[in-house]
């Protein structure tokens, strides 16, 4: 089972409060373990900020859509999903329409507005060693579906409930009483 340009959404049975109601972009998946992006957690720190602290000068004067929590791993990171237009000097294809980015050469690029407002970033990372996704996925605490970017790329703040909504699935049909046939 490859989940790469999936989305993991969290159940009820979700036993770590830093994954309620997560949305996770999967983008790297691998006999040593997976990668991914939690799309639907906002950040108090906002694009600006980031901007600043890299002393790169804002010359589109843009506003910026809101920067998101994307785990707990490497939280000083930022990571960048982007449409695969360019690839950058440290740029993995997640799909054929998407690319992560985690170089100082993209946020230059969005700063300058050579990059398509479709984009969003994200600090920190969530990760899974060989085989624990794959049992937090047999445990009932993550549910899968295809990656939808129309969800992805939104501003909502809720992407939870949009991505249930991809496998029809209301929030309060959701119970932590789930069983295996």
């Amino acid at each position: 089972m490859n989940l790469i340009n999936q989305f993991l959404i969290a159940t009820p049975d979700m036993a770590d409060e830093r994954f309620k109601n997560a949305v996770i972009l999967i983008c790297d998946h691998n006999e040593d373990g997976a990668m991914g992006l939690n799309i639907n957690q906002p950040s108090d720190v906002t694009f600006e900020d980031i901007l600043s602290s890299l002393s790169i000068e804002n010359l589109s004067h843009q506003k910026f859509p809101k920067v998101h929590e994307g785990g707990p791993v490497n939280s000083e990171c930022g990571f960048i999903l982007h449409k695969n237009q360019s690839m950058y000097t440290s740029s993995i294809s997640v799909s054929d329409q998407l690319a992560l980015t985690t170089s100082k050469d993209v946020i230059r690029a969005i700063a300058n507005k050579m990059v398509s407002e479709q984009w969003l970033m994200a600090l920190g990372c969530a990760t899974w060693t060989a085989g624990q996704l794959e049992q937090e996925i047999a445990d009932n605490a993550w549910l899968t579906c295809p990656a939808d970017e129309r969800i992805i790329f939104n501003q909502s703040d809720n992407k939870w409930a949009s991505a249930l909504d991809i496998l029809g699935i209301k929030a309060h049909q959701l119970t932590s009483e789930v069983g295996h046939a």
